[in-house]
């Protein structure tokens, strides 16, 4: 998830999909056909559109979990920065079972508060991407001290009253519908983990792979990165033991939640019909091989 920009994909893997996928224009058409039918698109802009897009991804996850999302950014906090997040995104403990699992016992959060959640998260994730420690304590230890870091408590601030214009008219179109289409479409997971980790989605619903945009979608090459990024989580999926029957775009500056089933544009796009699992093996084995 982020906002709109070239080259999402390696050379070598996205000339792949280029070739074996090279029919496009009809998509773009029906995608471009989608935003100009819907109501006049978000004009306001965050001051930092890539920490932005991450952030109302994560705050989507976080208003449409029962459980908390993203548990591997959770289990890196120490135990009192998590129940605080944890609290103030609206979780409890269950103390009906064993294991003191959280979940969801406020439905109306407000939006403000997820945002918080989601940018520090956001904010974490980018942190730890940092870090050479892997063992949990290692990891509990070094964030001990910049959890408490003035500075870095005025950061994380900052740029959430930043955001906060901008998320308002994107919270307000969510609510609008959005948020009731993707519950509709089943149980959600949020950041699934495809090729053990080497592409992350955005969200799973049901059986729907979510990509969730807040940045402008003008240009062709945009619309050309969008496809090749649905395109490999689509592909992807099976090799990484999800089922999935659909793929959706979350289009949410241009008010559009464009939804297909993964045959009839994996069809369209080829020109006839495509074996996704063994195309799906096939991207796998290109990707792998850009991460030696």
């Amino acid at each position: 998830m982020d906002v709109f920009r070239p080259d999402l994909e390696p050379l070598s893997s996205k000339r792949w999909l280029a070739r074996r996928f090279p029919y496009r224009e009809e998509l773009i058409a029906d995608l471009r056909h989608r935003i100009r039918r819907a109501p006049a698109p978000i004009t306001v802009c965050p001051p930092n559109p890539r920490h932005f897009g991450h952030a109302i991804e994560k705050t989507f996850a976080l208003d449409l979990c029962d459980t908390p999302p993203y548990p591997h950014l959770f289990a890196s906090l120490p135990k009192t920065e998590r129940q605080t997040l944890l609290t103030t995104a609206g979780y409890r403990p269950d103390h009906r079972r064993g294991d003191a699992a959280w979940r969801r016992t406020n439905s109306e959060v407000p939006g403000a508060r997820l945002l918080t959640v989601g940018s520090v998260l956001t904010i974490l994730e980018q942190a730890l991407r940092q870090l050479p420690i892997t063992t949990p304590d290692g990891v509990h230890a070094a964030l001990q001290g910049p959890l408490r870091h003035r500075r870095t408590i005025a950061i994380c601030a900052t740029a959430t009253r930043a955001a906060r214009p901008a998320f308002a008219a994107f919270w307000a179109s969510y609510l609008s519908g959005f948020r009731a289409a993707l519950r509709s479409y089943g149980p959600l997971t949020a950041g699934p983990a495809l090729l053990d980790g080497l592409r992350v989605a955005d969200l799973l619903a049901g059986a729907t792979i979510v990509e969730v945009k807040t940045g402008h979608l003008t240009e062709t090459h945009q619309f050309e990165g969008l496809i090749d990024q649905v395109l490999t989580y689509t592909l992807l999926a099976a090799v990484s033991g999800y089922q999935v029957s659909a793929v959706a775009a979350y289009l949410a500056r241009y008010h559009v939640l464009a939804r297909y089933p993964i045959d009839a544009l994996t069809t369209e796009l080829a020109g006839g019909p495509v074996d996704t699992t063994e195309a799906g093996n096939h991207l796998a084995t290109l990707i792998r091989a850009e991460y030696p």
